[in-house]
């Protein structure tokens, strides 16, 4: 069993996608999530109903709270975190309280042992 605590918030990643894809779906009435990306919904939105805003950009989505809490930020076409996206999810869910601040504490002050600790978890 791996003691990177990145690796133990990959599931939560994944948790978090498929999350953000059936509420950009329902709240937005679309036949699949990706249709956010038209360009006549393209933008930042509020998403109906919720405190939760929406952002679009290339071929993703940034789902979020504040900029600094909750959410996710993924592409469509990539199922898997890239190192940088990987570090604002993990920023953004210790912030918000769903992951647990002591265990990413000493990698939230120290931006290269974060850096490679996620490169290493996403190999």
């Amino acid at each position: 069993m791996s003691t990177n605590p990145v690796s133990a918030a990959i599931p939560l990643w994944h948790a978090q996608m498929a999350w953000a894809k059936e509420l950009i779906q329902r709240s937005f009435n679309l036949t699949a999530p990706e249709d956010i990306l038209l360009r006549e919904l393209r933008g930042w939105h509020a998403i109906p109903g919720t405190s939760w805003f929406l952002r679009t950009h290339g071929v993703g989505v940034d789902v979020y709270k504040t900029p600094d809490v909750g959410g996710i930020d993924f592409d469509f076409d990539k199922p898997n975190p890239d190192p940088w996206r990987m570090r604002i999810f993990i920023e953004r869910q210790v912030n918000e309280g769903n992951l647990p601040y002591e265990s990413f504490k000493h990698l939230l002050d120290d931006d290269e042992l974060m850096q490679r600790t996620i490169e290493e978890a996403l190999k």
